[in-house]
């Protein structure tokens, strides 16, 4: 009897455990679905879109008019290096 309640224990303490990790990947994702995503720029058949990170840091992301999404949650150091055509539309 002792040994049952020792596994249950083990068990629904494990279960727990994942579905808290499980919660606390999804935040992150949860708060880049919630910030307002603003359309930059659209050129090439391409749109630049622009949101916040959790600390109120720029974040971008390139997609496809159709919908497929090239590169996302840039810097703009990163948006200057991988896609320099498109940073320079943007600063102008």
């Amino acid at each position: 009897m002792k040994k049952l309640i020792q596994t249950s224990f083990v068990l629904f303490a494990s279960v727990g455990i994942l579905f808290a990790e499980g919660d606390c990947q999804k935040k992150d994702y949860a708060y880049i679905k919630e910030s307002k995503l603003e359309i930059v720029l659209t050129s090439n058949n391409l749109q630049l879109l622009k949101y916040s990170d959790k600390n109120g840091n720029p974040r971008f992301t390139i997609k496809n008019l159709d919908g497929t999404i090239v590169a996302q949650n840039m810097s703009r150091l990163e948006l200057r290096m991988d896609f320099p055509e498109i940073e320079k539309k943007f600063e102008s």
